[in-house]
């Protein structure tokens, strides 16, 4: 849970931007991870990018600020979109549709930027108001602190000469005794109320004040979380288009020296099928899911390429990418007759 009860501590009003949502897009990350996973594993990989897609809310949840509560679960959201949108984009990636996982890499970028805008609305009256609350419990603390002292000084003395006129210690003149009460109703009307506002006061503004920096920490890590969200999400972008454009420079370098030699070119057919002739370039990668991503971008490269094609077959019945088929044994010939 997030520390966010400090917040409200001394009655921060939360600009409230929009109503409250039930949805939680990280409790829905999590539930779905493994199953799209497995699918993956088992080269379902189109129904696994139907299903990861189908997890993405088709507007950004509002940001809500309006409690504690709603602003942590806000902050929970921005994190669960940015994990689906990661997972859409590693799962569109597996597909082949490199190009795709951009967009979506540069839609979770955009998402980001907007939570950031969001938080920092939201967070701005809080800054405030906790900027006028350390300076007012300081102004407080300062000023009171000391009056608290004189006035428990005053008060224990004229306690102590009530009592000792009362045990007859001490003895008055009547110009004395009226001196000593006029200062008993100066402490019980004026001095003892004041007394007991500062003592019910102060610890709350002091209070105030060991809590201050909690908060301002709180608000510092908020944002130091959706800064992070937006870090990611750019370099996820970065990365997602330098893939496509070292891709695209290899095909065309490729296509440059057979043009060179006269080859008829055809798209990038020949470049995958330059790739597929050497059955390395596959089985190099290890897993049959890892094999499969690859094959999945040949035929996005060179839809219905017959070489991807039966590879990807291959696999997803158990086999070797590149298992060659069992030739039919040939029938015995009959003995020749003598």
């Amino acid at each position: 849970m997030r520390p966010t009860s400090l917040m409200l501590f001394p009655a921060v009003a939360l600009v409230a931007q929009a109503p409250s949502t039930n949805l939680d897009l990280a409790q829905r990350f999590n539930s779905e991870l493994p199953g799209i996973n497995l699918m993956l594993k088992e080269l379902k990989t189109q129904d696994a990018l139907a299903k990861v897609k189908s997890l993405i809310p088709a507007e950004r949840p509002a940001f809500d600020a309006s409690t504690p509560k709603a602003f942590g679960q806000s902050l929970d959201n921005a994190q669960g979109l940015m994990s689906l949108y990661r997972l859409y984009a590693n799962v569109a990636s597996e597909a082949g549709l490199w190009e795709q996982a951009v967009e979506i890499q540069e839609k979770r970028a955009a998402a980001a930027r907007a939570t950031l805008a969001d938080l920092d609305k939201a967070q701005a009256p809080i800054a405030a108001q906790w900027k006028k609350v350390v300076q007012d419990s300081g102004d407080y603390v300062a000023k009171n602190t000391a009056r608290q002292k004189e006035l428990q000084a005053s008060l224990k003395a004229v306690e102590e000469e009530f009592a000792a006129v009362k045990a007859g210690t001490k003895k008055l003149d009547a110009k004395e005794r009226a001196a000593l009460q006029a200062r008993g109703d100066q402490a019980n009307k004026i001095d003892g109320p004041e007394l007991d506002q500062i003592n019910a006061a102060l610890p709350v503004h002091k209070q105030n004040l060991a809590n201050a920096p909690k908060v301002t920490k709180m608000l510092a890590d908020n944002r130091k979380e959706v800064d992070g969200m937006v870090k990611a999400a750019d370099e996820a972008i970065a990365k997602a288009k330098k893939a496509v454009a070292d891709q695209n420079d290899e095909i065309t370098q490729f296509n440059t020296s057979q043009v060179m030699k006269k080859v008829k070119i055809v798209g990038k057919k020949n470049w995958v099928d330059a790739v597929l002739r050497n059955p390395e370039n596959v089985t190099k990668l290890g897993t049959p899911q890892a094999q499969a991503a690859f094959l999945n971008r040949m035929l996005v490269l060179d839809p219905g390429n017959a070489g991807a094609t039966k590879a990807l077959e291959n696999l997803r019945a158990g086999k070797e990418a590149f298992a060659k088929e069992a030739k039919p044994a040939k029938k015995a010939g009959g003995k020749k007759k003598a």
